[in-house]
């Protein structure tokens, strides 16, 4: 059995089937996680849904930020956007059974035996990876109650940037959600978050580092898988971080880190409008 992860695949379903195809994945047999924004801006996230709903015992996902707004959009707090082109989902018959599986996907999977932590967009640095996983619990819970759409309602916000400024369970999900869906920059040494910047780290602006290079972040003890974060184009392969987005919705190739042997597999973008 292989473990693949496989980077944002953002509705790119014509280039997730070549990517299977290259790793020679076999279902039922290997597994599949996605690192997050299965869905929004490709032309065909239905397709990728009811690829994952149709393998659950060999897949699996967690939730990047495009997911969560999908959700939002689904259960009707916020309108869908026409570049983000999922009405196709909304109106779906499978669209109640994609809704469930959503609200059950986790925003980390901690592999111990395979050293790896999958994440969306990172580890807040300030964390060692007990007091994170314990943090993104919160959110699970939230998104599995019968009030996980008023929940959802409260994750929009860029504040607080620290958790120590969370003075309530709505703040302390949204510092959560923040962090381990959109977050690049922080701010040195007390590693407060800043969402509006999406430049590659070697751009970063005046005062900030990517929260990688945070100085004194604290170790997770793991490898963090990650996606997210494009212009990055998949520059950070460490043993401390392994970055997959490589951009294929822009025209980027398809990336997946076999969790095994630590192996690349890559395809080109195959979904051409």
């Amino acid at each position: 059995m292989a473990t693949y992860v496989v980077g944002d695949i953002q509705g790119c379903f014509q280039s997730l089937k070549a990517l299977l195809t290259a790793c020679q994945f076999r279902a039922g047999i290997d597994h599949v996680i996605c690192a997050g924004d299965l869905v929004a801006r490709g032309p065909d996230s239905l397709s990728v849904l009811q690829w994952v709903l149709d393998h659950q015992d060999t897949a699996t996902a967690v939730l990047g930020n495009h997911d969560l707004h999908f959700l939002s959009v689904a259960s009707g707090l916020k309108p869908s956007k026409p570049k983000d082109r999922t009405d196709v989902i909304l109106e779906s018959a499978d669209l109640d059974a994609i809704v469930h599986w959503y609200r059950h996907c986790p925003l980390t999977i901690d592999m111990p035996d395979l050293n790896a932590l999958i994440v969306h967009a990172g580890i807040w640095p300030g964390w060692d990876r007990h007091q994170w996983l314990d943090a993104v619990e919160l959110v699970h819970t939230r998104l599995q109650s019968e009030a996980w759409v008023d929940h959802l309602q409260s994750m929009y916000g860029d504040t607080p940037a620290h958790p120590k400024d969370a003075t309530n369970a709505d703040e302390r999900a949204r510092f959560v959600i923040n962090a381990s869906t959109r977050m690049r920059f922080v701010e040195p040494f007390d590693f407060q978050l800043e969402l509006t910047h999406k430049e590659a780290p070697t751009d970063a602006p005046a005062g900030l580092v990517a929260w990688m290079d945070a100085p004194n972040r604290v170790p997770v003890d793991r490898r963090i898988v990650f996606g997210h974060w494009a212009t990055l184009n998949g520059a950070r392969r460490t043993s401390e971080v392994y970055a997959l987005d490589t951009g294929c919705v822009y025209g980027g190739p398809l990336s997946a880190l076999r969790l095994d042997d630590h192996a690349l597999i890559q395809v080109p973008c195959a979904d051409v409008d």
